[in-house]
């Protein structure tokens, strides 16, 4: 008898069993951009530890967040979501946080572009090379009046992943401006960095191509952590 219950209550278990492993998966995408409310540009930031989508979906009693991962060149895509309503938050990034309330998914596939106010915009930027030099030129423009100027970089790497948390550490310190106190941003003004390609051999040390990036750190109060803004990725064959 007790064999009896024994199997009774096994076929009943992986009956259930069953059954719930028959609810069906996410079968929605969302894809779209970042995008600088002012200009319409992309709003790149670092592909590792950078700018995230934080996502609650409704209908639960404890949600958790969820995470949409954010490229460095600023587009996002996610292949496996829930069609549903969510709650959306943008913080610690390089643009100021926000939230989307009751933002709805559809089944199928969505597109929809986030329109943001980044710290800080990286206008007219050049890199090239002089010689045996990598020069960048830019100037700066503050996404509102009370940004302030913390560090300017000239970044590069091997890989278009180049930035902050992926790159080349070098020698010569023209590469980096830290401003100490933080200064106010004046869009007249001209900054230059540069590489020295003979100090930097053992590392810029094959004939390929190299990734180089402008990227400005903001001081900003009361934001949460704040990231690099940049400008878009320079292939440079040395």
């Amino acid at each position: 008898m007790k064999k009896i219950l024994l199997f009774v209550s096994c076929f009943l278990f992986a009956l259930t069993s069953c059954e719930i492993d028959n609810y069906e998966g996410p079968d929605t995408s969302i894809h779209g951009s970042i995008l600088d409310e002012q200009t319409g540009e992309l709003v790149g930031s670092d592909m590792e530890n950078g700018n995230a989508i934080k996502v609650r979906e409704h209908g639960f009693t404890n949600a958790t967040d969820q995470t949409w991962y954010i490229t460095n060149t600023g587009e996002y895509r996610n292949n496996m979501v829930f069609a549903a309503t969510y709650d959306v938050r943008f913080e610690n990034g390089n643009f100021y946080p926000f939230e989307v309330k009751d933002f709805v998914v559809k089944s199928g596939d969505n597109v929809y572009d986030f329109k943001v106010i980044p710290y800080i915009r990286v206008k007219s930027p050049k890199v090239e090379k002089n010689g045996n030099v990598i020069t960048a030129t830019f100037s700066l423009e503050a996404g509102k009046q009370e940004v302030k100027l913390k560090e300017i970089q000239l970044f590069a790497f091997s890989d278009m992943w180049v930035g902050n948390n992926v790159k080349l550490t070098l020698n010569g310190g023209t590469d980096k401006q830290v401003f100490s106190p933080s200064t106010a941003i004046n869009s007249a003004d001209i900054y230059t960095l540069s590489i020295d390609l003979g100090q930097n051999a053992d590392v810029l040390k094959y004939s390929k191509n190299y990734y180089f990036r402008i990227g400005a750190l903001a001081d900003v109060s009361c934001v949460g952590t704040v990231r690099h803004n940049y400008a878009p990725v320079v292939v440079i064959k040395l």
